[in-house]
């Protein structure tokens, strides 16, 4: 039986630092695969943590701008009523004034027509002061009439007196020391149904007026005389007053 030959081994030097080196390269290998698995995960856990954030954000964003279009238009309905309500309170003070003339106008001519307990014949009407500003001056209008049925017209003069107080004692103001020089015998009037004598007056320095009196001079006729008060005049309060003696 032949006799199989032992194997040939050659011997070769290692050359040194070799496998440090594998060792070294498989440990850094190892070293990055772990980094790479590290950060891989806290990007998948931070995508995953940040998803449910993001939707609750837009959610809040998304009803914010509900909320902010919610209360502009409560905000516009807001505008939009008080308009209407400024509007409405114009419209209400406009009609009351037009009512308040109508009143007035009403009255006038019911008094014209002699449709109240007034006696006929002529009649101061109303008797309006307006004051001028910076002196001590007023300007007026009385509303002269007549209320007999078929008159005839009538003409005559028209004179002015204040009752008051000046220098704590009770006083009394004729026409000729309230009127121009040129009218201190009086304001003329003549008409047939109605009149408005337009005048001035000026107060004597320190005169407080309570009363003013309006005398009416018709022409052939007897003198009278209506009273009212300083107060009312100035409100432009349209009323008529019992005639008192001459």
């Amino acid at each position: 039986m032949p006799v199989t030959p032992p194997p040939d081994y050659s011997v070769r030097p290692r050359l040194p630092g070799s496998h440090e080196r594998r060792v070294v390269a498989v440990l850094l290998a190892l070293l990055l695969l772990l980094g790479a698995s590290f950060t891989l995960g806290r990007w998948s856990a931070g995508r995953g943590a940040a998803a449910p954030g993001q939707a609750a954000s837009a959610a809040a964003q998304d009803e914010i701008q509900a909320l902010k279009q919610q209360l502009a238009i409560v905000q516009r309905d807001r505008q939009v009523m008080r308009v209407a309500t400024d509007a409405l309170r114009r419209t209400l003070s406009d009609r009351g004034a037009e009512i308040e003339s109508l009143r007035a106008d009403l009255a006038f001519y019911t008094r014209l027509i002699g449709g109240d307990e007034q006696a006929p014949g002529l009649g101061v009407a109303a008797l309006t002061l307006s004051p001028v500003a910076g002196t001590r001056g007023y300007t007026f209008t009385v509303t002269l009439l007549q209320t007999a049925r078929d008159s005839n017209p009538v003409h005559g003069l028209m004179t002015l007196t204040l009752q008051g107080v000046q220098g704590g004692r009770a006083a009394r103001c004729a026409w000729a020391q309230l009127a121009d020089a040129r009218q201190r015998d009086g304001l003329p009037f003549a008409f047939k149904y109605f009149q408005q004598v337009h005048g001035m007056l000026v107060l004597p320095p320190g005169f407080v007026p309570a009363r003013i009196h309006v005398t009416l001079k018709p022409a052939g006729g007897a003198a009278f005389t209506r009273d009212l008060a300083w107060a009312g005049t100035l409100a432009g309060k349209d009323t008529i007053h019992v005639p008192q003696n001459p």
